[in-house]
């Protein structure tokens, strides 16, 4: 009884903003005859396999999936600093949501994408650093791969804020050089879509949604006993920057000026004790929450607006020609 009501209230709560992005590519004709229209494909049962984790199929298994469809979903965060969570938490979200996404829209998941931008939480030795500029060529060359290979529909997963300096120059790189429309997605996307209603903002849904997406998402990869238990870290006075740059330009995701955390608690707190009755609880609840949100969203009919996005390009590249730049001619 108390498990059924704490999914009801999960049920009825907006969902977690973090962060997110999507990549898609050129596809083999067998592939765009694939989902002819919306209503067909919104109908279609998905079919089942024996995991959707791509390192994990077989060679074969990858070209048969590649005849009947050609989404992938691609995880990728940092590995930073972050309280009492392990430093790899801003990728194990988008991956947990991946798994749940890619078995409800029939795609596939590229997993092992944890060493990118972190942001200013290089002041902790925890933080592994790679630029932007390092980021987006490796991401660029994985993209044209998964282009070659056969998938169309290249849908990469974030949840870290700073992850937009290095997914947006990504999306409109490879839509220039290749035509291929790529969807950037923040996993706090991932919830029922009400015509009218904002984007979602960092801090939506209930008070507790940070705990329940951290702990949720380590239960879905199967990882939960990764979080510590019973650890407790020292506490301490914090310093903070003394500069007020947000009262002239408000931030967004950072102010245009680069800057570094003052102290590494400032990036998820303290490392504080928790019992394992209470990790149990919040993954199971934390589960429950993720699987209601992608229960709610529709990842087929935005998979099939990308299609939509996909064929209206090749009408453009009719019409307009060598007028539009691409650099796989």
């Amino acid at each position: 009884m108390k498990k059924a009501t704490r999914l009801r209230k999960l049920l009825s709560v907006a969902a977690l903003s973090l962060v997110a992005v999507v990549n898609t590519g050129a596809a083999p004709a067998a592939a765009q005859d694939r989902s002819t229209t919306a209503d067909q494909s919104s109908n279609e049962a998905v079919p089942e396999m024996r995991t959707r984790m791509m390192t994990s199929l077989t060679g074969w298994e990858v070209s048969q999936y590649l005849e009947r469809n050609d989404v992938i979903f691609v995880p990728v965060g940092p590995t930073e600093v972050n309280g009492g969570s392990p430093i790899d938490i801003e990728y194990v979200i988008p991956l947990a949501y991946a798994q749940e996404l890619a078995e409800k829209g029939d795609g596939l998941v590229l997993p092992h994408l944890t060493y990118f931008y972190p942001g200013g939480t290089t002041t902790s030795p925890a933080t592994v650093y790679v630029s932007t500029s390092e980021s987006l060529p490796y991401l660029k060359a994985l993209t044209r791969s998964l282009i070659r290979q056969g998938f169309r529909r290249i849908v990469f997963l974030t949840a870290h804020g700073p992850s937009g300096n290095t997914m947006l120059p990504l999306v409109r790189e490879i839509y220039d050089e290749y035509h291929v429309p790529v969807l950037w997605m923040d996993t706090g996307m991932v919830r029922e879509h009400i015509p009218g209603e904002g984007p979602p903002a960092f801090g939506d849904g209930p008070p507790n949604a940070r705990q329940l997406v951290t702990f949720g998402s380590y239960e879905l990869v199967g990882r939960l006993e990764d979080i510590p238990v019973g650890l407790s870290q020292p506490q301490h006075e914090i310093e903070r920057d003394p500069s007020q740059l947000s009262r002239y330009v408000p931030p967004f995701n950072g102010t245009p000026a680069g800057s570094f955390f003052s102290d590494p608690v400032l990036h998820g707190g303290f490392v504080r004790p928790i019992t394992e009755e209470q990790r149990e609880e919040w993954g199971t609840d934390g589960a429950e929450y993720i699987r209601s949100q992608v229960a709610s969203f529709d990842v087929k009919g935005m998979l099939e607006e990308l299609h939509k996005r996909d064929e209206y390009t090749r009408v453009l590249e009719e019409r307009y020609g060598d007028l539009l730049p691409r650099f796989d001619r």
